[in-house]
């Protein structure tokens, strides 16, 4: 299936295991969580360079193990994070941000928000959309985002118009949800998780 080809080009570093999801549609109010959170902003990029022990995370930010361990467990229990034999990864190669609401005919819609989500890259890390938060035109790292979007857009692709890092994913978003995620579910399936999944995983090394 050319959509399940696209999305395994998304690299990850190499010390990652096998199975990580493709795609993950993350809660909005879980993402705003993620996001507002400074820490954990930067957990996210260094596990997209290749960061997987809380030790070394710990080290390289300058907190104790304790304090990283509260953040990669909301992480993880949030569906951002997932642990696997002693060590932590990001959960998937691409994450959208989605909330839901029942109609009047009780039918349930899926939103999905275009300009908000993430994803990995080689140079930048973990590169979060924040939506309204972002401010491209005052951002210092504003050109190597945008680097990282336009590659993210060749490995899916996807022509981009934009040279405003948000506009750019935004357009991403919206291809890839119309393209690739709309074509997945109606030919596959959906596995619904709760936050509290993989609470019976050990977090000590």
């Amino acid at each position: 299936m050319e959509s399940l080809k696209r999305m395994k080009a998304l690299s990850l570093p190499k010390e990652y295991p096998e199975n990580i999801d493709l795609i993950r549609l993350i809660n909005y109010r879980t993402f705003l969580g993620c996001i507002l959170n400074d820490v954990r902003c930067a957990i996210m990029s260094l596990m997209a360079k290749g960061y997987t022990s809380a030790l070394d995370i710990a080290t390289a930010l300058g907190f104790s193990r304790t304090a990283i361990y509260r953040h990669l467990h909301s992480l993880r229990k949030n569906g951002l994070v997932i642990y696997r034999n002693g060590r932590f990864y990001i959960a998937a190669r691409f994450f959208l941000v989605y909330d839901v609401e029942l109609d009047s005919e009780e039918s349930i819609k899926l939103k999905i928000y275009a300009d908000k989500g993430g994803f990995a890259d080689e140079d930048v890390g973990f590169v979060l959309v924040k939506g309204e938060s972002c401010r491209c035109d005052v951002c210092s790292i504003a050109e190597s985002c945008l680097k990282a979007v336009k590659n993210l857009a060749r490995k899916l692709e996807i022509k981009v118009r934009s040279e405003i890092p948000l506009e750019a994913f935004t357009e991403i978003a919206r291809e890839v949800t119309y393209r690739d995620i709309v074509s997945i579910i109606k030919s596959g399936y959906l596995i619904v998780k709760s936050p509290f999944d993989e609470e019976g995983h050990e977090e000590k090394e």
